[in-house]
């Protein structure tokens, strides 16, 4: 019977428990919801009056005064009603927020002009990077159609040009390559040789566009489950490395329509590269090499004056000069080649392509019959690249003019933009750094400058395809190799070395990764870099000692400030991070590196630690064992630990996880300072003769008018001084 009564009293006990557990969690669960539907309420009230009064926020607005009608208000009910209208139109259309405000006589003027200069570049660019891609010639135009205009509809950045660039047309080629071997026979997009290399090359055409459409997924999906943020974690010399090695691939892509070489084609490495130009020296055309280096030779001119115009009188006029040098290459190769017919003398020309609209391929796209591992990875590899190149251009624009952008809103529009261009034959699109320059440069002030752009690249569909078959391929290779050499900045490289050996180390595995491996491989090792380096900062948070600075009641990094007072007995610590579960056992071990060297530097060991917790946003579950683990350690050895400046949040947790009993309250303080006025008392109590002296620098003023501060659980009545209130719910 005793047995049976102590069984029914320990599952009363647990059930109790599990009891009290539900509770936590139910009581936890609603507090969080109304906290949460109480903020989006107050937002979205935020958000709907600044839409009714211009965009800025009364006094008086629902949201300043916590949801209540200022006094002798109206209802506004009609008001607030087609406000959330405009705002859901708004969330769903950006366009909607610059055509609200848009003024036809300022800016209209101007975004023509934007959009038709960005239009004269990106015809033949298009034409260029649709054949570094091993795509026909109108693939590159497609690309710069449907997307163009689903950008202006969908995104964010008023000068950002959308359309194909060299970095992702390069990727893209290269994965084709692996995932369909026998492309790496057709030498000429638009003019294959053979049926099999016909047949060959409609596969591979339609394998650009599947991998398109899933770039426009991956893009959208990351935009709507607002994934935005990740792009923060590239670190600025991982990208740069990347740039520098995929611009000079690209570069020496290229080389062999400039020189007149026709080697055959290979990986995307520097060596094979260099090792297929050797191996085809015998096909070496110097009629070609003169073309290329005249063409090469305007193009770089014509940019340079362009960006130097500013320096010079009449620089306003010559500013142009960088935006028609595309334009100019390509007029005067047509006509040379048109006016002397060296298309009968073995020049290679561009040739007849398709100059008709693009038709709808959806029903095409699916089933993926030629899915791959490369595949997939190539459709990856386009859409970080992608999304990168976007969004560190369009966030550089929208702060040198003044307008939010939102991440996540661009990747859902460029998203958008290669979903629907994918069924309408274009390859990825993305903001291109050199368009996007002469955008903003010739005074862009709104997307409608991209419409304008769309328009044009539709008349050339249109009516302008027949004299571009006289577009020599050197011209073509001229115009991609200008365009990559801005890419190549080693000046910056140079100042990763001065700054920062550890940023350039990761610059030079990122750059030769790309050049030795290949773009993917060179992209996916820059990616790991960039989370090594997240890792790396994450795992190992600065613990630095503290000590007081002299004449003041300041405490800082003895390593920074050598002469900062410390006190034997007293060891005074910080920790720059959270303390979660990657770093705390870190933490712990340079708690006690740093209790070993005031034992060995004082002849024994300290008897207070403290601790401050300004910069710990949070501990998490497992920070939180490792404290009380330290904790137990501490009392072992007869050490007393104290806490300094713990936020609400850490506060909570440490209440929750029942480390605040084991800390005790009166060893909770508000400053670094409190708590060693509060540890005086304690090492009078021995024989440390280095007590009466630590202050004696101090006026009586900054040693006592504060009195002590403590944080207590109890903060209906805190013994605080009025200067430190605190509250914690």
């Amino acid at each position: 019977q005793d047995k049976e009564d102590a069984c029914n009293a320990d599952c009363e006990g647990e059930v109790s428990e599990a009891a009290k557990f539900a509770g936590e969690v139910k009581r936890y669960t609603k507090e969080t919801y109304a906290k949460g539907s109480k903020s989006v309420k107050r937002k979205w009230e935020d958000y709907i009056v600044k839409l009714n009064n211009g965009g800025r926020t009364p006094d008086n607005s629902p949201a300043r005064n916590g949801g209540e009608q200022s006094p002798g208000g109206s209802d506004n009910g009609s008001s607030g009603g087609c406000g959330l209208f405009v705002g859901i139109l708004e969330v769903l259309f950006p366009c909607v927020s610059w055509i609200r405000s848009y003024k036809v006589r300022e800016y209209l003027a101007n975004d023509a002009i934007a959009g038709i200069s960005v239009a004269l570049m990106v015809v033949p660019q298009s034409m260029s990077y649709a054949a570094l891609a091993g795509l026909p010639s109108e693939y590159g135009l497609y690309t710069t159609l449907l997307p163009v205009f689903m950008y202006v509809i969908f995104g964010s950045s008023r000068q950002l040009a959308v359309g194909p660039v060299a970095i992702v047309s390069l990727l893209l080629k290269e994965g084709l390559h692996k995932a369909l071997p026998a492309s790496l026979a057709i030498e000429d997009p638009n003019n294959p040789v053979g049926q099999d290399q016909i047949d060959t090359q409609k596969t591979y055409n339609m394998m650009a566009i599947q991998i398109t459409f899933i770039v426009g997924l991956i893009e959208f999906g990351m935009g709507l489950i607002r994934l935005g943020f990740l792009t923060n974690f590239l670190s600025h010399s991982v990208i740069l490395g990347f740039t520098h090695g995929g611009a000079i691939l690209i570069g020496l892509s290229q080389v062999k329509h400039v020189v007149g070489i026709k080697p055959q084609n290979t990986n995307a490495t520097v060596q094979s590269m260099i090792k297929a130009y050797i191996d085809a020296a015998s096909t070496f055309d110097w009629r070609v090499l003169i073309m290329g280096i005249f063409f090469l030779a305007v193009l770089l001119t014509m940019k340079e004056v362009g960006k130097r115009s500013g320096k010079w009188k009449y620089g306003k006029w010559l500013k142009w000069l960088r935006t028609l040098g595309p334009l100019t290459a390509s007029v005067i190769g047509i006509a040379v080649c048109y006016g002397a017919k060296l298309d009968q003398y073995g020049i290679p020309l561009v040739g007849k392509f398709n100059s008709s609209l693009p038709k709808p391929v959806f029903d095409d796209i699916f089933p993926m019959k030629n899915f791959s591992t490369e595949f997939l990875t190539t459709a990856i590899s386009c859409a970080v690249v992608g999304l990168l190149e976007s969004v560190s251009i369009a966030k550089r624009l929208a702060l040198k003019n003044k307008y939010p952008l939102h991440a996540n809103q661009e990747l859902r529009a460029l998203g958008i933009a290669n979903l629907i261009g994918a069924g309408f034959s274009s390859y990825p699109a993305t903001g291109s750094f050199s368009r996007s320059a002469v955008s903003d440069d010739t005074g862009c002030k709104t997307s409608l400058g991209g419409a304008f752009t769309g328009v044009v690249v539709l008349v050339v569909l249109v009516a302008l395809t027949k004299p571009f078959y006289y577009m020599p391929m050197s011209a073509l290779g001229a115009i991609v190799i200008s365009g990559v050499i801005g890419l190549i900045d080693f000046n910056e490289a140079l100042f990763l070395f001065r700054i920062s050996k550890v940023d350039f180390l990761v610059w030079a595995a990122s750059f030769f990764g790309t050049l030795f491996l290949g773009a993917e491989l060179g992209l996916v090792i820059a990616i790991a870099l960039a989370m090594l380096c997240v890792i790396y900062e994450s795992a190992f948070p600065q613990v630095a000692e503290l000590g007081r600075l002299k004449s003041t009641t300041v405490y800082r990094n003895i390593k920074q400030y050598p002469t900062a007072k410390r006190l034997k007995g007293i060891v005074i610590l910080r920790v720059g991070s959270p303390i979660y579960f990657a770093n705390c056992s870190y933490v712990r071990d340079m708690f006690q590196q740093f209790l070993d060297k005031s034992e060995r530097v004082n002849g024994s060991p300290p008897e207070i630690v403290i601790l401050e917790m300004s910069p710990v946003s949070h501990v998490d579950a497992t920070g939180l064992h490792v404290m009380r683990d330290m904790i137990n350690d501490f009392k072992q050895q007869g050490i007393r630990f104290m806490l300094t400046n713990p936020n609400k949040t850490v506060m909570r947790t440490l209440e929750n996880g029942r480390v605040f009993n084991m800390i005790g309250a009166e060893n909770i303080f508000v400053r670094v300072h409190d708590a060693v006025k509060e540890c005086i008392g304690i090492l009078r109590e021995g024989d440390n003769s280095d007590v009466e002296v630590f202050f004696d620098d101090l006026s009586s003023r900054n040693l006592e008018s504060y009195g002590t501060c403590r944080l207590k659980l109890n903060l209906e009545s805190p013994e605080l001084s009025p200067k430190f209130s605190p509250t914690r719910e």
